[in-house]
């Protein structure tokens, strides 16, 4: 995990060089990454105060390894990677990675107080204006972060994402390899997720290289 933490931050730090901290223009899966990030904070905070500390451990690996690396970080590259006229977009994708990360640090600063602390000063110290993680303040979690209906939503844009990889994997595809089309087929209603699934149509063919 020490490994994953460092080599995903060096990545976003990449990324982050002259950010201003512009929040941007939030598309459905910045809120959705933000969304799932709060009530991360809030259940942390929970097992914190009933020193329930491995619940946190494992509930901030579990989101850091596949909600924020698995997913969003691969579904932002291409906006970083291809930016030309799309600076509102890519400001609240460097804004969402930004807070994603740093709260990251911050829940896990009590059981990790090495290698957060090595990340924090490696680029938040000069923003946060503290001269430790240690002694900065915990993440406050927002209530009107939460979107169970953005949640649903990015769950399915995750859900076509994994199915698409498993397709790529069983057939011997490289994951950059161009499809034709994509097809999605859901259980629910139209009214339900359809429009709300076209918002991410750009993603999934620009994170899947789908052509149509």
């Amino acid at each position: 995990f020490i490994t994953k933490l460092w080599n995903a931050s060096k990545f976003v730090f990449i990324h982050l060089e002259g950010y201003d901290l512009k929040p941007g223009k939030k598309t459905l899966m910045d809120k959705w990454l933000l969304s799932k990030l709060n009530t991360l904070i809030k259940n942390s905070t929970e097992s914190f105060e009933q020193y329930e500390y491995m619940r946190t451990k494992a509930g901030v690996e579990k989101f850091f390894w596949h909600t924020f690396c698995d997913y969003y970080l691969e579904i932002v590259k291409h906006k970083l990677y291809n930016s030309e006229g799309r600076d509102s977009e890519v400001a609240a994708a460097k804004h969402t990675l930004y807070n994603g990360l740093l709260t990251t640090l911050k829940l896990m600063a009590p059981i990790m107080p090495h290698i957060t602390e090595e990340l924090y000063q490696a680029r938040f110290a000069k923003d946060d204006a503290n001269k430790s993680l240690h002694v900065s303040d915990w993440p406050k979690f927002d209530k009107k972060l939460i979107d169970e209906k953005v949640e649903a939503i990015g769950d399915l844009v995750v859900d076509i994402i994994a199915a698409v990889r498993k397709h790529k994997s069983e057939n011997s595809l490289s994951m950059k390899e161009k499809l034709d089309r994509l097809v999605i087929q859901t259980k629910k209603s139209y009214e339900e997720v359809g429009s709300g699934l076209e918002v991410a149509f750009n993603d999934l063919k620009e994170t899947l290289s789908i052509k149509e």
